[in-house]
Formats: structure tokens, sequence, C-alpha cells
């Protein structure tokens, strides 16, 4: 399992429905855009498919699923 690094700043008040893979990256694991991805393959972070190739983050069920209460 992947531990969540939550940056200084902590998490933005109130938390988006949905973001793109590498804001929830940055935002959850304080990661670049590359390690994001592979993050969200990986199924660390939780998506959803929007398009034949387009994918948005679900940022409530990525925190949800590491344990962080928003």
């Amino acid at each position: 399992m992947i531990k969540a690094k939550i940056p200084p700043a902590g998490l933005p008040k109130p938390l988006p429905p949905t973001g793109s893979i590498p804001a929830a990256g940055r935002m959850f694991f304080d990661a670049g855009r590359e390690r994001s991805y592979r993050l969200a393959r990986a199924g660390a972070i939780v998506t959803m498919d929007t398009g034949s190739r387009s994918k948005v983050a679900l940022l409530h069920a990525t925190a949800r699923k590491l344990g962080i209460k928003t």
C-alpha cells in the first residue's frame, strides 16, 4: 500500500469532487505528473473514465481509500 504524503498546506477546503490526475497526485502524494499517472495506473488514485482516452481523479474516493477525513 502506498502511503499518502500530504503537503504542509493540507487539502483544500472544501475538497472538489473531481480533479486532474496530476493535481490529485500533487495533493495526496506530493508527486509530479509522471508519478501521478503511475499511481493512478497502480490504483492508488481512484479514477473514472470520461471518454475513450480521458480520465479524471475522484478526490473524495481517493481520500477515503487513504483513510483521510474530508
